[in-house]
């Protein structure tokens, strides 16, 4: 028999990532088509016209309070939030601006979102070259999950922007430490800390990195092979890949063919601003030792603690907040929520995302533990290499610890919290998709990725965020002075606020505490929504409208505390007045983020 368990190739073909003197006539379409991809996806960020939804309607009602006075303050609003002070001192001064409607609010964050590139860029170029950084700029530009939180009120651009700010200020630390090295590490860390209190999970992260790197110099950035450049493209393989490749080539009975290793260009020295420079200021060469040594982890560490030095005014609000508010609207999330994360970063549930999911996935393998041989091979190294190894590392367990401490203290988990270790994994994609060094290749995945990221993100950007626009509509036309409108929950009710009548607003009543429905008070909340008596709340608003005007319940039972309160109130109501209708249909999740319905009780 002749047969053989692998059958050879008849040849191997030869590398097509054969430097050129100029770009190509395909070159020069890719590169055209990546920047009307791009300006599509810059111009997206500012194209969300919808209604605001709780967290961002929230977020204008307490950055718009004063800073200081006899009333509530900003700071009194934070305390009854949850939630650190300085992307609302930003949105404070942005709102008195510009004032607060839904574009000028939103355009903050697609400036903060924009702003980010350029440090990302700088991290991406130190740490996995500047092709890689290139990539990953790309995909963050394009990222349907960056486009989203670039169209929010929220924080989360700006823990990115921190986040890529931070990873430079250690880069520096660790490349070369000084004092004032130690300061800009600080200075992020407190930053990170005073935008959003899951930002400790990633600084708890790196600090226990960076412990490592202290005791054992190398211990993750162990520079284990030729060094970054060789993966980004560019570098020739180590002699010890060579061997092994051809040595598997014998093996299988394939043709020795040495143009297959042979390097597309010649190995590039380390220098200031090539990968294996890179590599080699972070990885400190073949020892493994980092350019800064021990000095440099201790440096990084140290400027990592001192950021509680920034954090410490916020201090004794943290407590109370600690104690008092949390995340009474979610359960803790289980291991499973680190994979739906990578989901969510790689585009989402939708058909869309679910291809980017596929592809981000097989370049995030690459990152991690790809070599590029040139041409269209690839050698996969199961210790996986650096940096990538440690990206994906410090981007997953920050994500672990995240689940950890929300079991531990009972916090919920959200996608978009997890902003916070969205940058590590960036670079590990931009890393992985220039490993393969077949220019076509890479230029086709970038250029699928980036247009289906921005369509699916647009999509995704477009979707209605709440039914406040309907429901404003319908009491615009059917509602009068004098009628009284009941929101239970009283999550639905910021976005009301701003759309609703304004002669409907004196009689619009959160429940249980009969709030104004402008912002929601935290403090306590699931002790108060579990000791509310749902017929007394119901016989209030009655007696408020009295027999001549209508009661208005806007309401869902989809919300936690609230799995019974609300059924209680609408129950009642029906009860006293058998004549009520529904006005507005519940919105299906998958058509509307916020959805509720709403009730009319008219006057018999």
């Amino acid at each position: 028999m002749t047969d053989v368990a692998v059958r050879p190739a008849e040849r191997i073909p030869e590398p097509v990532d054969r430097p050129r003197v100029r770009p190509g006539r395909v070159d020069r379409i890719f590169q055209a088509g990546m920047l009307i991809i791009l300006l599509a996806a810059v111009v997206v960020r500012f194209t969300a016209r919808q209604d605001l939804w709780l967290d961002e309607a929230q977020s204008i009602a307490i950055a718009k309070l004063p800073l200081t006075g006899d009333g509530p303050t900003m700071f009194d609003g934070l305390r009854e939030d949850g939630s650190p002070p300085l992307y609302y001192l930003l949105l404070h001064a942005w709102v008195s601006a510009f004032g607060t409607g839904n574009v000028a609010v939103r355009a903050l964050s697609g400036l903060i979102n924009l702003v980010a590139v350029w440090p990302l860029y700088l991290l991406g170029k130190r740490v996995v070259g500047r092709r890689g950084a290139q990539v990953a700029v790309v995909f963050y530009l394009t990222s349907p999950f960056a486009l989203r939180f670039a169209t929010e009120t929220r924080m989360y651009s700006l823990i990115v922007l921190l986040t890529a700010l931070g990873g430079l200020a250690i880069e520096r630390a660790l490349r070369r430490p000084s004092p004032l090295a130690v300061v800009y590490v600080a200075l992020a860390s407190g930053c990170l800390a005073l935008t959003h209190y899951w930002c400790f999970y990633v600084l708890l992260t790196v600090g226990g990195w960076l412990v490592l790197l202290w005791w054992r110099p190398g211990f993750l950035f162990r520079s284990d092979r030729a060094g970054a450049g060789e993966r980004g493209g560019g570098q020739d393989v180590d002699s010890a890949t060579r061997a092994a490749v051809t040595e598997g080539l014998d093996a299988a009975g394939l043709p020795d063919n040495d143009d297959v290793l042979a390097p597309t260009a010649p190995p590039a020295e380390p220098g200031r601003h090539s990968a294996a420079g890179a590599a080699a200021r972070t990885a400190g060469g073949p020892t493994g030792r980092l350019a800064g040594g021990r000095r440099g982890a201790l440096a990084a560490l140290l400027g990592v603690a001192g950021g509680a030095i920034i954090f410490l005014p916020w201090f004794s609000q943290f407590l109370y907040q600690s104690a008092h508010t949390g995340t009474p609207w979610g359960e803790p999330a289980s291991y499973a929520a680190v994979s739906h994360a990578y989901g969510q970063w790689a585009g989402g549930p939708t058909t869309l995302g679910r291809l980017l999911l596929l592809v981000i996935t097989c370049l995030v393998a690459l990152g991690i533990a790809g070599r590029g041989l040139g041409g269209r091979f690839v050698l996969i190294d199961l210790r996986g290499g650096e940096p990538g190894r440690t990206l994906f590392l410090l981007s997953t367990v920050t994500l672990v610890v995240a689940v950890t401490v929300g079991k531990v203290v009972g916090n919920a988990w959200a996608d978009r919290y997890t902003a916070t270790a969205f940058v590590p994994f960036l670079l590990v994609v931009g890393l992985g998709a220039t490993i393969v060094r077949h220019e076509r290749f890479t230029q086709g995945v970038v250029a699928l990725c980036a247009a289906a990221g921005v369509i699916a993100g647009y999509n995704d950007v477009q979707m209605p965020r709440t039914q406040a626009t309907e429901a404003a509509e319908i009491l615009a036309a059917k509602a009068k002075p004098g009628d009284v409108l009941l929101i239970c929950p009283d999550q639905v009710g910021p976005g009301l606020a701003r759309t609703i009548p304004s002669f409907l607003l004196p009689t619009t009543h959160l429940v249980p505490d009969y709030r104004p429905p402008d912002r929601v008070n935290w403090v306590d909340y699931e002790e108060r929504n579990e000791a509310a008596d749902g017929v007394a709340i119901a016989d209030r608003a009655l007696a408020e409208a009295g027999k001549d005007h209508s009661v208005f319940l806007a309401t869902s039972g989809g919300y936690r505390t609230y799995e019974t309160l609300c059924l209680q109130i609408q129950t009642h109501l029906g009860q006293q007045r058998p004549q009520g209708s529904q006005e507005m249909e519940q919105g299906s999740p998958t058509d509307v983020y916020e959805n509720y319905l709403l009730a009319r009780f008219p006057p018999s």
